[in-house]
C-alpha cells in the first residue's frame, strides 16, 4: 500500500535523495550517444541535474536493453532493441528525476506503457514481462549504487546506500504493479475483441459459408485441415452468477491435460464455452481421458465424436450439440459425457413427440408413472442389455435374482407378449422413456 501513490499520482517533491548525481558521468565511448525517450522528458532531466546525468542514464538505459535482450528475447518487438530501449531509457531517466527529488507522474512512463500491447498481441506472458522488468531493476540499481560508492562521501556512503536501496525498491515495487496491472487490462481488452472476432468467424463456418481454409486456420491460430474433437462445456448456472472465467479456463484445463496437439476455446454467451482439440494420441483414446477427467463443481462438458478438415469441425461440433441438449437438461451428475454415450437416444429423440408416443404405445401399461411400473422399467431394460441374464441384471441393480425373475414376467403379462417380441422396439421404447423422465 506504501506504493500506490507513487503508481497512480504525481510524486510530492522531495529533497534528492543523494547530493552527488549532478556528477554522474557517461563512459567515453557513449558521450554522444542518441537518446531514445521522448524529447520533453530528456530536456527535463537535463535542467533536473545537467546534461552529463542524462547522458548517464542514457547509457545504463542501453545497457538494460542489452541484458534483456540477450536474457530474455521475448522482449525484443518487431522494431528491434530501439523499440526496447525506449522502455528501458525512460524508466531510467524516472528514477534519476525521483532521486534527483523531482515531483513525477507515477513510475511507469509512456514509453514503458506504450510497449505492453505489444506484449499481449506477441502473447508474451505476464511472467516473462515481470522477469524482464525484474532483470532490468537490478541493472540499474547496480548502477546506481556504483556511482555510489565511486561518488559518494565515504563517511556518508553507507546512509546513502541504504537511502538509494530504499527508495529505489519503493519505485521498482510500485513500477512492476502499475506495469503488471496494464498487461491485465490490456490483455481483457485484447482477448476480448479477438475471441469476438474469431467467434464470428466459427459462426459463418458452422452456417456453411466455406471459407479458404488456410486463410480461416491463420485466422483462428487452429489448423482446421486437421482431425477435430469438439466440445460443448457448460456451468449450471447459466446466468450471470457463472464465472465464465473460470469456465473458459476449465475448458482450457481440459484439453490442455487430455493431450491435444492444438484446440480452440471460445466463450459463446453466460456460462457456456465451446472447444475444438486435435488428438494427439487415437481418437478413442483421446475421447476416453477427456470422458475420464473430473471438472470443477457445476461444471459440465459433452464430447462430439471424431471428425476431419471442415466437414469434421462442423460434423463434431453438431454431436456435442446434440449431446448438450440432453445432458444440460438432465439430472445426471456425470463430468464429462462422450456423444456416443448418447448417439441413439440423441437420434431417438430428435422428434421428441413422436418418440413419446411410439414408446407409450409400444410399452402399453408398462408405461405408467406409477414407481412400480418405474422399477419394472428398468429391470427390463438392464435384463435386455445384459443379454437376457437375471444373475446379472440383479448384480446391476443391486436387488436378488428371484426379484428381476418375477418382475422380468410382471412385464410379460402387461406387455402381452415375450419380451423376445419386437425386442429391439422395446429397447428403443424403454430408453425413450428413460431419457425423457431424467430430463424431467
Amino acid at each position: 500500500m506504501r506504493n500506490s501513490r507513487l503508481a497512480t499520482s504525481p510524486t510530492t517533491p522531495a529533497a534528492p535523495a543523494v547530493p552527488w548525481l549532478p556528477l554522474l558521468r557517461p563512459s567515453a565511448a557513449q558521450h554522444s550517444l542518441v537518446p531514445a525517450s521522448s524529447g520533453a522528458q530528456y530536456a527535463r532531466v537535463v535542467s533536473e541535474v545537467g546534461a552529463d546525468a542524462a547522458q548517464w542514464a542514457v547509457e545504463v538505459g542501453l545497457e538494460v536493453a542489452e541484458r534483456v535482450a540477450a536474457e530474455i528475447p521475448g522482449h525484443i518487438a518487431e522494431g528491434g532493441l530501439d523499440v526496447l530501449r525506449m522502455g528501458t531509457e525512460s524508466t531510467t531517466i524516472q528514477l534519476l528525476l525521483l532521486l534527483s527529488g523531482a515531483e513525477v507522474e507515477g513510475p511507469a512512463t509512456s514509453e514503458a506503457l506504450g510497449g505492453i500491447p505489444d506484449f499481449v498481441r506477441r502473447r508474451v506472458s505476464l511472467d516473462e514481462l515481470l522477469r524482464g522488468i525484474q532483470l532490468g531493476h537490478s541493472v540499474i540499481a547496480g548502477a546506481f549504487l556504483a556511482e555510489c560508492a565511486r561518488l559518494g562521501d565515504p563517511e556518508q556512503r553507507h546512509e546513502q546506500m541504504r537511502t538509494l536501496s530504499q527508495r529505489m525498491f519503493a519505485f521498482f515495487d510500485a513500477f512492476s504493479t502499475q506495469m503488471a496491472a496494464s498487461y491485465r487490462e490490456e490483455e481483457a481488452r485484447w482477448v476480448k475483441s479477438d475471441a469476438a472476432s474469431r467467434l464470428a468467424v466459427v459462426e459463418d463456418l458452422l452456417r456453411g459459408h466455406d471459407q479458404p481454409l488456410a486463410v480461416v486456420s491463420r485466422r483462428l491460430r487452429y489448423d482446421l485441415a486437421r482431425s477435430h474433437v469438439a466440445l460443448v462445456v457448460w456451468s449450471s448456472a447459466r446466468t450471470l452468477d457463472a464465472d465464465q472465467t473460470a469456465l473458459h479456463e476449465a475448458a482450457r484445463d481440459l484439453v490442455r491435460h487430455s493431450g491435444a496437439e492444438q484446440s480452440l476455446v471460445l466463450a459463446v454467451n453466460l456460462g457456456m464455452v465451446w472447444a475444438w482439440a486435435t488428438p494427439r494420441s487415437t481418437p478413442e483414446e483421446f475421447v476416453d481421458r477427456l470422458a475420464s477427467m473430473t471438472l470443477p463443481a457445476d461444471t459440465h462438458a459433452v464430447i462430439g465424436g471424431t471428425g476431419r478438415g471442415l466437414a469434421g469441425f462442423r460434423a463434431s461440433h453438431d454431436d456435442a450439440l446434440a449431446a448438450f441438449g440432453l445432458r444440460s437438461s438432465s439430472t445426471s451428475t456425470t463430468s464429462v459425457t462422450p456423444y456416443r454415450d448418447l448417439d441413439l437416444i440423441s437420434l431417438l429423440l430428435a422428434d421428441r413427440d413422436r418418440a413419446i408416443r411410439f414408446a407409450r404405445a409400444e410399452l402399453g401399461p408398462l408405461a405408467a408413472t406409477d414407481p412400480t411400473a418405474a422399477d419394472l422399467r428398468r429391470t427390463v431394460a438392464a435384463y435386455l442389455d445384459l443379454g437376457g441374464s437375471p444373475q446379472a441384471a440383479a448384480q446391476r441393480l443391486s436387488v436378488s435374482r428371484n426379484t428381476v425373475t418375477y418382475r422380468v414376467r410382471r412385464a410379460e403379462e402387461l406387455l402381452g407378449q415375450p419380451l423376445t417380441e419386437r425386442r429391439q422396439h422395446l429397447q428403443a421404447a424403454l430408453a425413450i422413456l428413460a431419457e425423457t423422465e431424467s430430463l424431467g
